[in-house]
């Protein structure tokens, strides 16, 4: 998972790294109200995951508030399409000199490294490397005292909180001495994020394509809590009114392909498999089917080697219920215990009032995409 720079430079102020006193606004937000406490020059600044925001024009210096509000016009228009969690204002910073630097894992050796430089921004390149166990390894570099503290805390960052990489690129250096990171590139170890609830509050935002929708939003971030058991794939929306609960990567694809082919539009792409753990399961499925206008629910997938069909499946319609949602579903799946989830999901429907249909792997997945195309048109 990669940060932007405000979530980024969040991490660095907790740990003693000096950083401006700048003020984060969402992408829609009126900066109004805040203007009065602006100091100029200020610097706006894009929260994107795509590098090279200085070259793009993502970066602007403002003089005035006037600056302020057109550049922000501006950016707001250029970025309409391109995923921003919003904007940083702060003031610019005079100083001497900058650096770089980094700790990283060696691809090659698949060891942390520490990579500097004693010239900062853009178009900089690494001058030294050197392999890194702890802060300690830091001591006996050739750099000045002030950057080597710096550094030794970014190492200790590293290790603590399960990173990839992290980057201050500018350090500055001010005339009296004091540094201060002028921007924070960081990824975390996705692998990782159960050992740390406290990433739950960082911005979730695709380094590509769309800005999320507030749904996508909230799934990331139920994502992230899933745990270590299954696999919770992400959640896109798409534009029609079927909500498909897939399962199996190509299977997934196999569905949805199927679905078109019958006339069907999918409300979303979700794909959950490994036998997870059903209430991550009910507490994703509920902000798929949050999304208004659904007409139907297919529950898809091929046959499962390990999954608990009686579970998942059960899980599903729990948060059909949950949200009190009048919509046919349709189920074809199949593996262990799917003869008790096709007898639960019978029972279900005559306790609910609903119209489901439980198919197993015996009947062609072209079928049950008919099918429930056939129940969306009805509703």
């Amino acid at each position: 998972m990669k940060l932007i720079e405000v979530d980024g430079k969040r991490l660095l102020r907790e740990i003693g790294i000096t950083i401006l006193d700048g003020r984060f606004f969402d992408f829609i937000e009126d900066p109004q109200p805040f203007l009065e406490d602006v100091i100029f020059p200020c610097v706006l600044k894009a929260q994107v995951l795509q590098g090279r925001r200085g070259k793009r024009g993502w970066i602007r210096l403002c003089e005035n508030v006037d600056e302020l509000l057109q550049n922000l016009a501006e950016l707001r228009e250029e970025l309409r399409d391109v995923p921003c969690a919003g904007f940083l204002i702060e003031p610019e910073l005079q100083h001497t000199s900058e650096w770089l630097i980094s700790v990283t894992i060696d691809l090659e050796r698949g060891i942390p490294i520490v990579n500097y430089s004693a010239e900062g921004g853009i178009g900089v390149a690494v001058t030294d490397s050197i392999p890194v166990a702890s802060s300690a390894d830091v001591v006996l570099l050739d750099m000045p005292e002030n950057v080597k503290d710096v550094l030794a805390k970014l190492v200790d960052l590293f290790f603590k909180q399960d990173m990839l990489s992290i980057e201050i690129n500018p350090l500055a250096i001010t005339i009296d001495g004091s540094c201060v990171a002028l921007d924070a590139k960081i990824e975390l170890d996705d692998a990782a994020v159960f050992r740390h609830p406290e990433w739950s509050s960082f911005h979730i935002l695709p380094e590509f394509g769309r800005r999320l929708s507030e749904r996508e939003t909230a799934y990331a971030k139920r994502q992230e809590r899933a745990g270590y058991r299954g696999t919770l794939g992400r959640y896109v929306e798409l534009d029609g009114d079927i909500a498909m609960i897939l399962s199996g990567g190509g299977a997934s694809l196999v569905a949805i392909d199927a679905l078109t082919k019958a006339g069907g539009k999918p409300a979303n792409y979700v794909e959950m498999s490994g036998n997870p753990d059903p209430v991550a399961v009910c507490e994703a499925v509920k902000i798929v089917l949050s999304k208004p206008g659904i007409k139907a629910i297919w529950i898809a997938g091929s046959f499962a080697n390990f999954t608990d069909i009686q579970a998942t499946v059960g899980a599903t319609l729990q948060a059909v219920a949950d949200l009190d949602l009048n919509v046919p579903v349709v189920i074809r799946r199949d593996g262990p215990n799917a003869q008790e989830a096709q007898n639960d999901a019978k029972q279900w429907a005559t306790d609910h009032g609903l119209t489901v249909r439980f198919d197993r792997a015996g009947t062609d997945l072209d079928q049950s995409a008919r099918a429930v195309v056939a129940a969306a048109k009805n509703v």
